[in-house]
């Protein structure tokens, strides 16, 4: 039973994946699925200090003459993993790819001094420290046409 729902996983996500994405312009995935942009350039394979400074990079990331970037949530960061796929487990659209761990915005709901935290190199997920270095892959909300029309 564990066999076959792996890969029932692992194919949804190769079929998700391949209609969901596309690349962008230069450093950036259009993830149509969620509505974001994704950050993939050289940065991405860097680790910050800790969370908060994975935090404040996104904020003041100004990519492609876009702005107003931010630490993607766990189920954001989770929908790029590619089962079908080891070091890196990665949907490969991602040109830039650090194979380790990313930091995400949400909190481990146990305790505020973690957050969660997904290793590139198998898609498993953990929880770490705040204090801990990881990389980073900042994603960018894509404005509805109700915000675009407010503008």
């Amino acid at each position: 039973m564990q066999k076959r729902m792996f890969f029932f996983m692992a194919l949804s996500s190769l079929i998700l994946n391949s209609v969901s994405y596309a690349a962008e312009k230069n450093s950036v995935v259009l993830d149509k699925a969620n509505a974001i942009y994704w950050q993939d350039n050289l940065p991405t394979q860097k680790s910050s200090e800790d969370w908060d400074d994975a935090v404040e990079y996104c904020h003041t990331l100004e990519l492609n003459g876009l702005s107003t970037w931010r630490l993607p949530t766990f189920k954001e960061l989770l929908s790029i993993v590619d089962y079908g796929r080891v070091d890196p487990a990665i949907n490969p659209v991602f040109s830039y790819v650090y194979d380790n761990t990313y930091w995400t915005s949400t909190d481990f709901s146990a305790t505020r001094s973690r957050a969660w935290t997904i290793d590139f190199r198998t898609g498993k997920t953990y929880y770490s420290y705040k204090t801990t270095n990881h990389a980073v892959r900042c994603v960018k909300d894509i404005p509805t046409a109700a915000q675009k029309d407010n503008k």
